[in-house]
């Protein structure tokens, strides 16, 4: 299908209220999906047909029955300053309040409460509570030195096992965090282990400005929620094909995508959420997120739930990144004029030592003569990505797309 890599989500040892994040071992795969042997073979697999492994892993708080949190109660409870006491936030009286002097980055006391323990005989802190409620999953204080060193020491495990990227949950949520905790005990270590992929999940996604979590936190991907921000259920290019006005899917680029590219990161997204219109509209979403420079992901179940038409259609897609890096990830994005940019876009992609290729595409429910104005580019000729076709270089091309459809030419 021309998929480069697979994100292995929660595969660490956890509980059942949290998808897998509620951790219970950072140093074990759950029984439920595998062993450690299995996880090795799938890392070695995957290389064996150059494909990338990234885990996803959460590194802010634990399961209610973690080993350490439960002897860190006992020590609060007798007044023991332990190393694992000092792994958790803790308060005698339930009123204490934490700096939120680097809010929204790292928001600490919000949307987060003290929760008593019978078993400490005081308060711990809390932010998640699990999928359906009911948990009280304590979080990790990262001003300790002893945590810090434990997530520098869990980061190197697996990286020694050769994955080649890490997401990591929720940093913005994470105690304690400054940017120095955040480079010395997370970004550093996945800096010196090579050109890994470094995301903290989340990032960007709460009115904070994303290019400060390349520039300050040391990060090299984020997810793009200018385009797609699902707890809100914001999803810019599927409201751009609804209503056939691409307008504010350029205005969100501008505004992130390429503005992180600017400060030398990447983002990626997953296509739009358009499995309830037709099939062309479905394919001009997917066409739009391959093309206009992030890495192109798929969320959930889309093989299950996306018909064969659809997927033949994506691969397409994805093969013909392989074929044309200026289409993917990082690299120049140009808007190039249409004969109504409120109904049509059309892009310019460049990555140097590339070939640069020119995106099309039709935000109507029917077929359209359409203009875009070549001037500057001065091509000797145009070559149709997909078929071969060479096109007369012009300073104007026209082209007739059918509805929702979309081209893709290289230029020589």
């Amino acid at each position: 299908m021309g998929i480069g890599g697979i994100e292995v989500f929660a595969p660490l040892q956890g509980g059942l209220c949290y998808h897998g994040l509620d951790t219970l071992d950072f140093y074990k795969i759950d029984p439920e999906i595998g062993s450690l042997d299995d996880f090795i073979t799938l890392i070695n697999e995957a290389h064996a047909r150059n494909m990338a492994i990234v885990m996803f892993i959460n590194l802010g708080y634990s399961h209610e029955q973690f080993p350490e949190f439960l002897k860190a109660c006992d020590d609060i409870r007798r007044n023991e300053e332990t190393a694992e006491a000092q792994m958790f936030c803790w308060s005698r009286t339930g009123k204490d309040t934490m700096d939120r002097s680097l809010a929204p980055y790292f928001m600490n006391d919000l949307h987060g409460q003290w929760h008593w323990s019978d078993r400490a005989e005081s308060y711990y802190w809390v932010k998640w509570e699990g999928e359906q409620g009911g948990y009280h999953l304590p979080q990790f204080n990262f001003a300790s030195a002893t945590w810090q060193n434990k997530v520098k020491e869990i980061l190197q495990y697996w990286l020694n096992w050769g994955i080649d990227g890490i997401v990591i949950d929720a940093v913005n949520w994470y105690i304690g965090c400054t940017w120095e905790i955040c480079r010395e005990s997370m970004t550093d270590i996945l800096k010196n282990a090579g050109n890994l992929l470094s995301q903290p999940e989340g990032a960007g996604g709460f009115n904070d400005d994303p290019v400060v979590w390349i520039t300050r936190g040391g990060w090299n991907c984020l997810m793009d929620y200018s385009i797609k921000l699902w707890w809100e259920g914001k999803d810019v290019i599927r409201s751009a094909i609804l209503s056939g006005d691409p307008t504010p899917v350029e205005v969100a680029l501008r505004s992130y995508r390429d503005r992180v590219v600017n400060a030398g990161g990447i983002c990626y997204i997953d296509p739009p959420d358009l499995n309830d219109v037709s099939l062309d509209a479905s394919l001009l979403g997917a066409a739009l997120t391959a093309s206009i420079g992030e890495l192109m992901i798929f969320i959930g179940d889309p093989f299950i739930r996306f018909s064969e038409e659809y997927l033949h259609g994506v691969t397409r897609l994805l093969k013909l990144r392989q074929q044309f890096p200026a289409l993917c990830a990082g690299g120049h994005r140009w808007q190039l004029h249409t004969s109504d940019n409120r109904r049509f876009y059309a892009v310019l992609r460049e990555q140097p030592g590339e070939k640069s290729v020119i995106g099309v595409y039709n935000f109507q429910p029917q077929e359209e003569d359409i203009q875009i104005d070549l001037g500057e580019i001065s091509p000797d000729r145009l070559t149709d990505c997909m078929t071969g076709e060479i096109l007369k270089a012009e300073s104007t091309l026209h082209l007739h797309l059918p509805s929702f459809g979309y081209r893709f030419f290289w230029i020589e």
